[in-house]
């Protein structure tokens, strides 16, 4: 019996024993409040030594580290001169005091992580963090579970939600109740902004995390929580059942599958020690990102040392399984995502991540104030020998045909709306047949910007037509047969305008620089059988003014979370 088995075993037990235990949430403030913020020099090292945590992003530098915690010969990090030490730790304020001491002179952890401890870091021009490299971002590690009483993103109005208070989620949680108020207020409702409950610690279903919180606290109606966390509360992933450990009705709402670009993976390192030590972190960030490269044609090529990777990030060498699910939540980004995170200007950029982040952090009383966090400028010509990168441009990430088929089993059950994350319109003119850019570029920005936050989920694009020619035909005596065939024309109508919008928008996106995975739109034509004017007896109603007339000549987008049906979406780690 593996440990992973027996520590599984012994948790059940714990959590039957410990029914009704009950969670001690905390009241959190800015971590400056209530840590040792003693800052000592950085000196020059030989070795460098970095932390990890247990995460699938954790295998790169485990690989460039030939698998071993010190870097062994013939290893990726011993031909480019380097002596590692690797260890695992996934406490952000651990590695906070170990960073300070410069005993570990790189930080590992979320965006959101390094952002909650930026009072304490820039406090000191010694230990201001300079980002050196990307990961890249949670894709499906991470997860909100909610109770049956929750059945969309807009129910979160007025719910108590518990969360890791200083951790990884909380950017995340707050871009999906920021989009869930948004369409709650767009169709003329009253958004009740939601209590966070916070918790010290993240991750298990017993103690102070937020797992434990929706387990055992009845007026909690959500959580933000690992993945594995997250498929025990729901049963496997499905439906709960109320037994071992799971919350009877509770489900996966959505995860970082379908909200793919929130939790970006980094390491950072101290201003001093990059000064002194520049060229050894600069083959560091060569090794990683060479490793990386190999890393995934490994997984495919099924060569990857799983047992000694569980062992390293698991502490378990035969939890291969729970290893290699590790990777399966994670999409690494190479070198091109690197280029982009450090280009500021870029929506999923260090800085406009950062900016993002501490925005919440300080509106919620995590943060003090405000930072503008360095990032080292590298020359990446220098890291590109060898690389062959070309997965973020060339490759389609959704079985198109699939989603198509998967959005249109949603509309016919009328769960499209329940699975949208986001919907916004645009409208046309009469006779309108192009959409320029320039007429249209904040509704395209908006799309872009929603396209590469949930790029795990699908856009549909839905156009709608202007019922009053078939209303007209009818009322003067038309055929059957007339207003089947104008139904008809109004639908290959619509759909003409949403491939012609869907085409404007990614001429738009080449000519700004952003690359869109044309796989990820679902283009539909409704015609005349969703109008904004509402139906009266199978037909729809007559606009009585003008603007009723005009809001039925609209395009439709909907961010629509699809992440249910597995073999829609393949993330890049699988190309």
């Amino acid at each position: 019996m593996t440990r992973q088995v027996i520590r599984q075993s012994l948790l059940l037990m714990v959590l039957l024993a410990g029914k009704g235990h009950a969670v001690d949430f905390v009241t959190p403030g800015p971590l400056v409040d209530s840590v040792d913020t003693a800052v000592k020099a950085c000196r020059q090292s030989d070795q460098l030594r970095v932390p990890m945590r247990t995460s699938g992003m954790d295998l790169v530098p485990l690989y460039a580290n030939d698998y071993a915690l010190e870097t062994p010969e013939g290893s990726l990090f011993a031909g480019n001169d380097l002596d590692v030490k690797l260890h695992l730790e996934n406490d952000i304020r651990a590695q906070l005091e170990d960073y300070l001491s410069c005993d570990v002179p790189i930080m590992r952890g979320s965006q959101s992580m390094l952002n909650a401890v930026a009072d304490i870091t820039e406090a000191d021009e010694r230990t201001e963090m300079m980002a050196i490299y990307q990961h890249g971002f949670s894709n499906g590690a991470d997860a909100l579970v909610t109770r049956e009483s929750i059945e969309s993103v807009t129910d979160l109005s007025g719910a108590r939600i518990a969360i890791q208070a200083h951790g990884p989620h909380l950017n995340y949680l707050n871009r999906i109740l920021s989009d869930a108020r948004e369409q709650v207020e767009d169709d003329g409702g009253d958004w009740e902004e939601p209590t966070l409950a916070y918790t010290e610690e993240l991750v298990g279903l017993y103690g102070n995390t937020p797992g434990a919180a929706l387990l055992e606290e009845s007026s909690v109606d959500a959580a933000v929580v690992t993945a594995t966390d997250g498929r025990t509360l729901t049963s496997g992933g499905e439906v709960g059942t109320g037994a071992e450990g799971s919350v009877k009705g509770a489900e996966i709402m959505l995860s970082s599958r379908s909200a793919n670009r929130l939790i970006s993976e980094v390491y950072v390192v101290r201003a001093d020690y990059l000064e002194k030590n520049r060229d050894q972190v600069r083959r560091f960030v060569k090794s990683i990102l060479n490793a990386e490269e190999s890393v995934r044609e490994d997984v495919v090529k099924q060569v990857i040392e799983w047992s000694s990777v569980s062992e390293a990030l698991l502490d378990d060498p035969g939890a291969v399984e729970p290893a290699r699910q590790l990777w399966r939540d994670v999409e690494t980004v190479g070198l091109q995502g690197n280029i982009d995170w450090n280009t500021p200007s870029k929506r999923r950029s260090w800085k406009s991540l950062n900016d993002e982040i501490q925005s919440t952090l300080v509106d919620r009383g995590l943060l003090k104030s405000a930072y503008t966090l360095g990032a080292v400028e590298w020359n990446y010509n220098d890291f590109a020998g060898g690389i062959f990168d070309q997965r973020r441009s060339e490759l389609p990430g959704f079985d198109n045909d699939k989603a198509a088929s998967v959005v249109e089993d949603m509309r016919s059950g009328e769960g499209l709306e329940e699975n949208a994350l986001v919907e916004f319109e645009i409208h046309f003119e009469p006779n309108q047949t192009r959409f320029e850019s320039n007429e249209y570029q904040d509704k395209f920005d908006e799309v872009l910007e929603q396209a590469a936050t949930y790029g795990g989920a699908v856009l549909t694009v839905e156009g709608h037509s202007d019922p009053l020619n078939y209303l007209k035909k009818k009322h003067n005596g038309a055929s059957a047969q007339e207003l089947k065939s104008i139904r008809q024309a109004t639908r290959n109508l619509s759909m003409s305008r949403a491939t012609e919008v869907r085409d404007a928008l990614l001429a738009y996106a080449s000519q700004q620089g952003e690359s869109m995975d044309k796989s990820q739109f679902v283009t539909m034509g409704h015609g005349i059988d969703e109008p904004k004017t509402g139906m009266c007896e199978g037909d729809p109603c007559a606009p009585e003014t003008e603007a009723e007339w005009k809001s039925n000549m609209r395009v439709v987008f909907r961010v629509v979370n699809v992440e249910a049906e597995a073999d829609t979406f393949t993330p890049a780690n699988s190309w």
